[in-house]
């Protein structure tokens, strides 16, 4: 508060000399168990996250299926080129008329 008469108000209407806010200062930091166990590390599992999926697992897949877009596209590739291959352009009998 600037004056005192703002201190005043401010005290009146909180009950505290200084008013106090909390703020946000960064994210949020969450811990995800993955597995909890009787011992410090080690003993009798007390809980298992089904839900769980390992990174390394997840980015395992998603390379599979860029691999998998990669096939499909090849294979389009390849069959446009055997189409484009197949088709057969008749000779024109008024190609020379003008040469």
């Amino acid at each position: 508060a600037a004056t005192a008469k703002e201190a005043h108000s401010q005290k009146k209407l909180t009950g505290h000399a200084h008013s106090t806010s909390l703020i946000e200062i960064g994210p949020r930091f969450v811990l995800n168990p993955i597995r909890i166990f009787r011992g410090s590390f080690g003993g009798q599992t007390l809980y298992v996250n089904k839900q769980f999926v390992n990174p390394n697992v997840a980015r395992s897949l998603e390379k599979r299926e860029q691999g998998d877009k990669y096939i499909r596209r090849k294979g389009a590739e390849r069959k446009r080129k055997n189409r484009d291959e197949s088709i057969v352009v008749p000779t024109d009998p008024l190609a020379d008329v003008f040469d």
